[in-house]
């Protein structure tokens, strides 16, 4: 721990060896020293964010600089209550596919989603969140695929009973959710607890991958059923229960 007992902070300085490249002067691009999947990407603010901050425009313009580049899937987990292990912003991104039965395992759940005003919902997921689907050839203009994904992104939250888009993006988020997105969709959960008995749930577990470290982890999930951890760590409730602005 550093001096004072306070956390230190591994992106400012970063390990060299970790460095990939500089996105923007704003941004860069390092590998995970704790990574759970090969090639997992940090995409890292310059100088210190605080993580519960809104997600600006340009944290997507750096995001997909990296998404043009190669198939992925990135996630962003708002706050400790969404598994954010550390106060610095930091997107996150994953090669995919993710494992040998498809891209993403919530792939076909999100395939299944219905419409519900500018947005999508998937009866499937019995949690609070929204979608939304993306044309994949957005992902040949990053800055172009940013400005739509932004939009959407403020919409998603505003939809799941967090910040209002007339709201500032320099503001603090309203409360704890997970972003997930690819170059076909965008998924956005709002989150009530991080944990699970002793799981640790963050975005990684709305893609279908929840994290066990031991044989007891594992039974837990099996016991409880994977869903219904998602569940019990998310807000129950619909966004067509929610009165719109």
């Amino acid at each position: 721990a550093a001096a004072g007992g306070k956390k230190p902070n591994p992106f400012l300085p970063y390990e060299k060896d970790m460095f990939v490249s500089e996105i923007f002067p704003t941004h860069l691009c390092l590998l995970n020293k704790f990574n759970v999947i090969d090639h997992h990407l940090l995409i890292v603010t310059s100088y210190f964010e605080d993580q519960e901050m809104l997600l600006t425009l340009r944290d997507f313009e750096a995001i997909w600089m990296c998404m043009s580049e190669f198939e992925g899937l990135a996630f962003y987990n708002g706050g400790v209550v969404a598994g954010a292990s550390q106060p610095h912003k930091h997107l996150q991104m994953v090669p995919l596919p993710m494992g040998d039965r498809g891209s993403v395992p919530v792939e076909p759940l999100i395939g299944r989603s219905r419409p519900y005003g500018p947005l999508r919902y998937s009866p499937d997921l019995s949690f609070l969140h929204s979608i939304a689907l993306l044309d994949r050839s957005l992902a040949q203009t990053p800055i172009e695929a940013a400005r739509v994904t932004y939009r959407l992104y403020r919409v998603m939250l505003e939809r799941t009973g967090l910040n209002r888009m007339s709201q500032l993006s320099d503001e603090k988020q309203d409360g704890p959710y997970n972003l997930l997105f690819t170059r076909d969709w965008m998924l956005l959960v709002k989150r009530s607890c991080e944990f699970f008995g002793t799981i640790s749930v963050n975005a990684l577990g709305f893609a279908g991958a929840l994290l066990a470290r031991d044989d007891h982890e594992i039974n837990l999930i099996r016991a409880g059923g994977p869903m219904n951890v998602l569940k019990q760590t998310a807000v129950s409730g619909s966004i067509m229960d929610l009165q719109l602005p």
